[in-house]
């Protein structure tokens, strides 16, 4: 699966990182590209699913919108 533009920047800027500075301990720069490669792939995930559902009706709107609500 491609990587869309978030996740290609995340994907560059660690490894540019990693090549102009060998030395330094990445742990947390590492982790926050992970977390930015992987809600980018969660997003992708919700772009295909909303892509793939049926047409729906008011009331199941209103039902999706008041699950999201409680979280």
């Amino acid at each position: 699966m491609p990587l869309n533009p978030e996740a290609r920047r995340a994907r560059a800027r660690l490894a540019a990182h990693r090549r102009w500075h060998p030395g330094d301990d990445l742990d947390q720069l590492t982790e926050q590209c992970y977390a930015e490669i992987e809600l980018s792939n969660i997003d992708d995930g919700i772009d295909d699913l909303v892509a793939a559902a049926p047409k729906m009706t008011d009331e199941q709107l209103a039902r999706i919108r008041r699950l999201a609500a409680s979280r």
